[in-house]
């Protein structure tokens, strides 16, 4: 899937995918300006290091495990099944509410936040 995305990149970027300890990762999420990406432990560790995160929320419940005291947004496709907790639609592990978020939902969500971080 890194891969498929990088592909589409008009510029290329520098990953650390897979190369990082969770306090690497830690450390590299406190630096940060914003922290973009799913509901994840990722996600949980830029809330606790006070980094402003926009998070894409699928299955799960963002009412429940969304960030907390920091700026954000949470970025979920409206429909009825969701939340539905479960690894994926139909017994597969791809989420269709996931696919729906639309890169230009997740760009506006990271100007609101961006613009109450300035």
């Amino acid at each position: 899937m890194l891969a498929d995305i990088q592909s589409r990149l008009t510029q290329p970027v520098a990953s650390l995918a897979g190369q990082l300890t969770l306090k690497e990762l830690a450390a590299a999420i406190d630096n940060a300006r914003l922290y973009i990406g799913v509901d994840s432990v990722p996600m949980h560790i830029a809330s606790a290091m006070k980094t402003p995160c926009v998070a894409l929320f699928g299955p799960s419940g963002d009412i429940e495990w969304g960030p907390w005291q920091v700026p954000h947004r949470v970025v979920a496709a409206r429909v009825p099944c969701r939340p539905c907790g479960n690894a994926g639609c139909g017994g597969g592990w791809n989420s269709e509410c996931l696919n729906m978020i639309s890169l230009q939902q997740v760009l506006d969500a990271v100007d609101a936040v961006l613009g109450e971080t300035a």
